[in-house]
Parts: structure tokens; C-alpha cells; sequence
């Protein structure tokens, strides 16, 4: 009797203490650091902070307080006319990819480079409309970005205006 309630002592306190280890290794998001949270958005992925594309072409440039306000006005009378490019490009989007499951290839890439196309457009779009409230000097910055970024994106690294890096060995 007495050696069933000792195994038994130590059965129950090695199931405590293991339960005990795998709480403290847990991987849950609300167990993470602060660090670790404030780093990394809700879905795990890094944010880089505010701005996204827009932050890429401004880099190197300071605004003034005008400049800023413009900025926000610009963004502010963009909005609708940008809600309304989603969901055109979502529609496409989800006709690319039914095109895709049904195995029309042709199709499903035509309607890919629809999608680039209105997108390109759009960005150059955002880039004329801030370049009208740059000075001279800050125009030129902005074109050095530009240039930059579109080298960027030829090569395939979508890193620096918001995008997954292209993965080595995948076609496109």
C-alpha cells in the first residue's frame, strides 16, 4: 500500500511538473513578450510601421507642417476613388482565379495583367498627385525613390513598399 501511494506521489508530480514546463513554453500570442507583441502585427506579420508604399517614395524627404496637411487632404480625397479600385480589383482578382481552378491558364494571366496594369496606373497616379505638393528639391528626392523602388519591384523584391519578398526558385 504504501508503495502505490509513493508511485503514485511521484506519477502525479511529474505530470504536474510537465504540465508545469509546457505553460511556460507556450507559443501562444498572449504569452509572448511585450517586445514581441509590439513588434509583430496580429497575424504574426512584421509591421514596418505607417505609411506603407507612400513611406518608400517619401523617404529621405522631410515635409513641413503644410506639406503634411496636404498630405492627409490628398489621402483623404483619394479614399473613395481607392475603395472603389479594391473591390474592381478584387472582382478581377476572384475571376483570375476561378479562370485558374477551371485550368484556362490564358485567362487567368490576362486577367493578372489587367490587375498590374489598373494598379500601375493607380501608383502613378498617387505619384503625380504628391509630387504637386513637394518643392523642387524634394521632387527630385521623390524621383530618386521612384526610380528606386521600380528597380525594386523589376527585381522581384516587393519588401521595401509593403509587399512578401519574391521566394527564390518561384516563377512568376
Amino acid at each position: 500500500m504504501r508503495k502505490t501511494m509513493t508511485r503514485m506521489g511521484l506519477g502525479l508530480a511529474l505530470v504536474i511538473g510537465a504540465a508545469s514546463a509546457a505553460a511556460a513554453q507556450s507559443t501562444r500570442p498572449d504569452a509572448r513578450p511585450d517586445s514581441a507583441r509590439r513588434e509583430r502585427g496580429e497575424w504574426g506579420m512584421r509591421r514596418r510601421g505607417p505609411g506603407g508604399p507612400e513611406r518608400a517614395l517619401l523617404k529621405g524627404i522631410t515635409l513641413t507642417d503644410a506639406q503634411k496637411t496636404r498630405l492627409q487632404a490628398l489621402r483623404k480625397e483619394q479614399q473613395p476613388e481607392m475603395k472603389k479600385m479594391r473591390e474592381q480589383i478584387g472582382a478581377v482578382m476572384k475571376e483570375a482565379r476561378d479562370a485558374r481552378e477551371r485550368g484556362d491558364t490564358v485567362t487567368s494571366r490576362a486577367k493578372m495583367q489587367e490587375v498590374r496594369t489598373a494598379m500601375n496606373a493607380q501608383r502613378e497616379r498617387q505619384i503625380a498627385s504628391l509630387r504637386t505638393i513637394l518643392m523642387a528639391e524634394q521632387q527630385k528626392q521623390l524621383d530618386a525613390n521612384v526610380a528606386e523602388w521600380k528597380e525594386r519591384a523589376a527585381k522581384g523584391d516587393h519588401r521595401e513598399h509593403g509587399g512578401r519578398p519574391a521566394k527564390p526558385g518561384v516563377g512568376r
